[in-house]
């Protein structure tokens, strides 16, 4: 006899069914946990008024809930039956982690957003930062608040005010918008936007922000960049400048110390200062606002504006001082380049190893193979000092192996020779010079518009005056000169100079384009050099 089994086959969608259900049903729980709802755990007293507030109860003394990690104190509240949300009235107290505390008079929390609304008397209370506001809304769920009526934060070194504000609490971050102020016991800072990281209390400088300082009188201005208010330095991208009380220094990056009063710039550099009328540019600057001491380097440019006209001096640095020679001068500078020093302007040239410059007198030093062009003369010594004065006339001075040139024509040069000459400069011309110690001329004679000859004159000393056309209109000697008059076709070409001679107009610089080396290709494309605005 013989048994038969059944077997009993479940369909596979049948069974993919049930696992869907399960799975469905597992991870119900954890979707309710993103929208838990809100529970009371605490109230002295629960009461139900439909004519007060429909669907809520009223919740009196010492209330207290919970939402996922959120404790909520008040002393009342409404809680609404259908909906996820209540309303908090009196001592409103919020704590959100270990750090975290909102205070406020009254709260309107959804639990389904997780977002908070305070009104009146607001106060955030997190980590080192006391933000207080009269209406502000929290997101729980991001930890970010926000004010749009006035807001004021505190750290351990700052005041920040503004009309708009936003904190990210996780992230340290503040960022202000309107009337934004922050002071600090060494400075103000003005802004209409800015970031502040409550952490390292570093300022960002997002848009036209001036940072003054409250002991000094140096003050910051910056559209991109950060100011760290513990350390006091900055760094700044974006239309910077650092301004005191005569002097400006521009730059496309700059680095500022305050405690130092260090100012450091980076490519293309202005330091101006607008007491004397100086620009100086380059692409390396440093100041100190304290010892008001400056110098700029790398294709460095000295610009300073004249009533008639404008000096521009190149050198590899240039560097100024205050000067503390005149005390009745208290924003004199003293100026210094060095080396490779080249100048113009339409009355005179020079060159020279080094130079100093005393701006309250216009009074210039040149040192290490000076040399100076006025017109159709030529002048050289181991050491010149130059005064430019208005009215004339300018005075020259010119120390050890001295020398004057003047120029005829192309093969003829008048010549003055000696251990000092002091001339005198009338319409950037030589018109007197004093010559002591071994002074020798050599000049021609001319016949009106024939040349008839030349002196060869030595003396000890020597004065001369000449006409308006270089020419000898009168010499004296101090004793009677030894020498000789040369008749023209007599004249050799060892007579046509006296020793020392060297005509180097060749070195003259001939415009301001021509104060530093280029290449050719640069020079033939080069523009003139543009008279920049003096800034005040």
């Amino acid at each position: 006899m013989s048994h038969t089994t059944k077997t009993t086959f479940i369909p596979l969608l049948f069974v993919i069914t049930l696992v869907s259900l399960f799975f469905i049903q597992a991870t119900q729980p954890q979707e309710a946990k993103k929208k838990k709802r809100v529970d009371i755990e605490n109230a002295d007293l629960y009461t139900y008024d439909v004519a007060i507030i429909a669907n809520a109860q009223r919740l009196i003394g010492n209330v207290r809930f919970r939402h996922n990690q959120a404790l909520m104190f008040c002393d009342s509240a409404y809680s609404y039956n259908d909906s996820n949300r209540f309303d908090a009235f009196g001592n409103v107290h919020i704590i959100q982690g270990d750090t975290l505390h909102l205070y406020g008079d009254k709260m309107f929390y959804n639990g389904d957003t997780r977002l908070a609304k305070f009104v009146s008397h607001v106060k955030l209370v997190d980590k080192s930062i006391t933000l207080t506001t009269e209406a502000m809304d929290f997101d729980l769920s991001t930890n970010i608040g926000y004010y749009n009526h006035h807001g004021k934060i505190v750290d351990t070194t700052n005041v920040l005010t503004s009309i708009i504000g936003r904190y990210y609490s996780d992230d340290n971050m503040l960022f202000f918008k309107d009337s934004v102020v922050l002071l600090n016991k060494d400075f103000i800072l003005k802004a209409d936007t800015l970031k502040y990281n409550s952490q390292t209390e570093r300022a960002f400088i997002v848009g036209p922000t001036t940072i003054k300082g409250t002991k000094k009188d140096g003050v910051l201005y910056s559209e991109r960049g950060w100011y760290d208010t513990r350390k006091n330095v900055a760094e700044l991208y974006k239309a910077s400048k650092i301004t005191n009380k005569s002097q400006v220094l521009e730059g496309d990056t700059l680095f500022y110390d305050r405690a130092t009063g260090n100012g450091r710039g980076r490519h293309r550099v202005t330091l101006t200062d607008t007491t004397n009328k100086v620009v100086i540019r380059g692409k390396v600057g440093v100041y100190n606002e304290t010892s008001k001491i400056a110098f700029v380097t790398d294709s460095a440019m000295f610009i300073q504006f004249g009533k008639k006209d404008t000096m521009y001096m190149h050198a590899d640095t240039l560097r100024t001082k205050p000067d503390t020679s005149d005390v009745t001068h208290k924003d004199g500078k003293y100026f210094m380049a060095y080396p490779n020093v080249r100048f113009h302007k339409p009355d005179l040239q020079g060159k020279s190893d080094s130079l100093s410059y005393r701006m309250v007198d216009s009074t210039m030093f040149m040192f290490y193979d000076p040399m100076v062009w006025s017109g159709k003369n030529q002048m050289t010594a181991e050491k010149i000092q130059f005064v430019s004065k208005q009215p004339d006339p300018s005075i020259a001075h010119l120390e050890n192996n001295a020398f004057i040139v003047m120029s005829e024509d192309s093969i003829r040069f008048n010549q003055i020779s000696g251990k000092l000459i002091i001339g005198q400069i009338f319409e950037n011309k030589l018109r007197i010079a004093d010559v002591n110690g071994n002074a020798q001329t050599l000049y021609y004679l001319k016949d009106k518009d024939r040349y008839s000859g030349m002196n060869r004159l030595l003396s000890s000393k020597i004065k001369l005056h000449l006409t308006n056309n270089n020419h000898i209109d009168s010499i004296r000697f101090y004793p009677k000169p030894e020498g000789k008059t040369i008749p023209i076709k007599e004249i050799s070409d060892q007579d046509k100079e006296l020793e020392g001679f060297v005509w180097r107009e060749f070195e003259r610089p001939i415009s301001p384009n021509d104060l530093y080396p280029i290449d050719e290709k640069r020079k033939k494309n080069a523009g003139p050099i543009k008279k920049p605005a003096l800034k005040n």
